[in-house]
């Protein structure tokens, strides 16, 4: 049984997703895919973790999460729409 782990830029856009997914299905022995949080796809880029910290620290701090909010959905949706999954069965 074989576990792997992706996470960070090798996660950060559909195109790299694509690429894990190349490797995940070329080895029929790998059973168990764990994914992290999209890193950074450029190097003005936000880290995905990096944005869910600040959104704990403004839920903690009692501050405003709207733009963090929309900026972790924009992320994941954009992924979404470059494997073409329907708006409708993202959950947000």
């Amino acid at each position: 049984m074989k576990v792997i782990k992706f996470g960070g830029s090798s996660v950060a856009s559909a195109e790299q997703l694509k690429k894990v997914l190349s490797i995940v299905t070329g080895d029929s022995g790998r059973r168990f895919v764990v994914v992290s949080a999209p890193g950074k796809r450029t190097n003005k880029d936000k880290k995905v973790t990096d944005l869910l910290i600040q959104f704990y620290n403004a839920v903690v701090y009692k501050h405003d999460t709207d733009e963090l909010i929309r900026e972790i959905v924009a992320r994941y949706t954009e992924i979404a729409a470059e494997f073409q999954v329907d708006d409708n069965q993202l959950s947000r």
